[in-house]
């Protein structure tokens, strides 16, 4: 699938930036986010703003999308293949392996397309609460495709049998004169 890149094209002074010198607007794409300068437990952060920032790599998030993952630290260290040892250096220096915190910040229900979520591992288009999409169903899409390719092809085969058969069957009947 596309992923979305962010190019930074504008940071502007405003009136709540100027308050607090760690945060500042950032405009990235067309997007307005909140980025924070210095490290910061994101708590001031909304789920969503959480989950764009770690999976845009922000170190700052580790912390905050592991309780959203609601993972044990053995539990974050496995999700991302390390050690316990190397989880708990990640988390007190706050240098982690950027594909670890895109990983989290998945994990955590982000998904790069705008409007859709991942609850209880089920993928849900914007505004669906009921009915969400399990990972196998996006594996069996590909035979879903092929089968759907299939009937269409057969059904313009029985078509035409039909079509022949009334023409057939049109030319031989006698006309009936209804005078």
């Amino acid at each position: 699938m596309g992923q979305t890149a962010y190019t930074l094209s504008e940071i502007t002074e405003t009136p709540e930036s100027a308050a607090t010198p760690d945060v500042v607007r950032v405009r990235a794409s067309s997007k307005t986010t909140k980025a924070v300068a210095k490290l910061s437990s994101a708590s001031d952060w909304s789920e969503s703003e959480l989950r764009a920032e770690g999976f845009a790599a922000n170190p700052t998030t580790l912390g905050a999308l592991q309780v959203a993952c609601r993972f044990t630290d053995e539990e974050a260290a496995a999700a991302c293949c390390v050690s316990s040892r190397t989880w708990r250096r990640w988390r007190t220096e706050g240098n982690p392996d950027p594909t670890a915190v895109r990983l989290l910040a998945i994990l955590a229900g982000f998904v790069p397309w705008d409007g859709w979520e991942v609850h209880n591992g089920l993928l849900f288009p914007p505004g669906y609460r009921r009915g969400g999409i399990p990972p196998g169903e996006f594996f069996a899409l590909v035979f879903y495709r092929q089968q759907v390719s299939e009937y269409q092809q057969l059904n313009a085969r029985l078509k035409a049998k039909l079509e022949a058969l009334e023409a057939k069957h049109a030319a031989s009947a006698p006309s009936v004169d209804p005078a």
